[in-house]
């Protein structure tokens, strides 16, 4: 299969656009852990699992967009996942209105449908911003991972102050969502698509090169860290220290925003790296196991001062993951399977999202602090494998 850029410099935009708002909606679920314990008196395991379950949506919806979308185009998966997301906004929203047993399974349901829009988006955007993006890569990859990465930091940044200074705290944030997503739905519907010759159709199956020893080691054996570190920050430490603030809807919402809005900032930086002597997935794991010290300080001493600087080393970790992930699938996959291999990666960064409910369990079973401690000791021991395979395999 060939494909030929667009004409328009800007033809990414409204791609950009489309996976910022659908990220948006996705994560503006953080503050609202803080709303659904007060107001409906869930537990921590349901607040964690509903963070976690759009995870169920969306890893069938990336594994079977991403191959369809190699085959039949990026936009009209584009557009099923505009509509999803703004199916799970009207779901989520719904369940304001409703009492808890019935709210707790409408919040599934809309956190379901929201993993299918994120799985659509992220299977097609990330390929089509490519494909339409001139120069490098890295350049695709940082565009990509910046929409994303903004709209889970500006999400929650917004939802929080929705829900902790206005009313109707469990309907208004989904509300305005919906309207904006809409908006750029409308604006985004007919975007060009870059032009491809017809590939043959075939059987829903992972790519070969995801079974290759590089791809597990450079890629496959890191990336459940990259949302683990950020998810660990604004669900799991933000928390654990909420309740030393007055403003606590907010105040998650704010350790959401400074933890992947600092993903957000490091990428140029990353983007600008080679493989010399490190790595930048390396460079990630080592963001990942200083973030891990802190929040073991965090843990032992319950310190709030500590908790945005935690925040900045886990999404600086998130962001370096991400842009390293994706340079490193665009140089694994055949121009044929580069969809269906992006699905599969993010697939595996998602897995992270399930690190707070896992936390909720073994933390208070075997103490957060030592929790934090045996993750910086896995990280430790990642590295070697990691940095060997993938300077063994860098453009020389």
């Amino acid at each position: 299969m060939s494909v030929k850029p667009a004409n328009s410099d800007r033809a990414w935009l409204p791609i950009a656009l489309g996976m910022f708002i659908i990220a948006a909606g996705a994560n503006a679920y953080a503050p609202m852990l803080q709303v659904y314990r007060i107001s409906s008196q869930l537990s921590e395991h349901i607040v964690t699992f509903l963070l976690g379950a759009y995870v169920l949506g969306l890893i069938p919806a990336l594994l079977i967009a991403g191959p369809l979308s190699d085959q039949l185009g990026r936009r009209r998966f584009m557009r099923i996942a505009f509509v999803a997301s703004l199916a799970a906004s009207a779901l989520l929203g719904a369940a304001a209105l409703i009492d808890v047993p019935a709210r707790i399974a409408l919040l599934t349901l809309g956190r379901f449908v929201c993993g299918i829009s994120v799985g659509c988006v992220m299977a097609s955007g990330a390929a089509w911003l490519k494909e339409v993006s001139t120069g490098p890569a890295a350049v695709a990859a940082r565009r990509a991972t910046v929409a994303t990465s903004a709209g889970f930091g500006l999400g929650p940044l917004f939802s929080g102050a929705i829900a902790q200074w206005l009313p109707w705290n469990m309907l208004l944030p989904w509300a305005v969502h919906f309207v904006c997503a809409a908006v750029i739905a409308v604006l985004a519907w007919h975007t060009p698509e870059a032009a491809r010759e017809a590939k043959e159709r075939s059987s829903f199956r992972l790519p070969p090169a995801a079974f290759t020893p590089r791809f597990l080691w450079s890629v496959a054996a890191w990336a459940p860290w990259a949302f683990g570190c950020a998810t660990t920050s604004f669900a799991t430490l933000a928390g654990l220290t909420a309740d030393k603030t007055t403003h606590r809807i907010a105040y998650v919402g704010l350790i959401a925003a400074v933890t992947m809005l600092s993903g957000v900032f490091i990428q140029p930086l990353v983007s600008k790296l080679g493989d010399g002597f490190v790595p930048p997935a390396v460079l990630g794991l080592g963001l990942a196991f200083v973030g891990m010290l802190v929040a073991w300080h965090i843990a032992h001493s319950v310190g709030l001062g500590w908790m945005f600087v935690a925040a900045v080393f886990l999404g600086c970790s998130y962001g370096t993951m991400m842009v390293s992930g994706l340079r490193e699938v665009e140089r694994i996959a055949p121009p044929g399977d580069l969809g269906a291999l992006i699905s599969v990666f993010y697939s595996l960064t998602y897995v992270g999202f399930f690190a707070p409910f896992v936390l909720s369990i073994l933390g208070p079973a075997f103490g957060y602090s030592n929790i934090f401690l045996f993750g910086a000791a896995v990280i430790v021991v990642s590295v070697f494998p990691v940095t060997y395979v993938i300077k063994s395999h860098s453009p020389r």
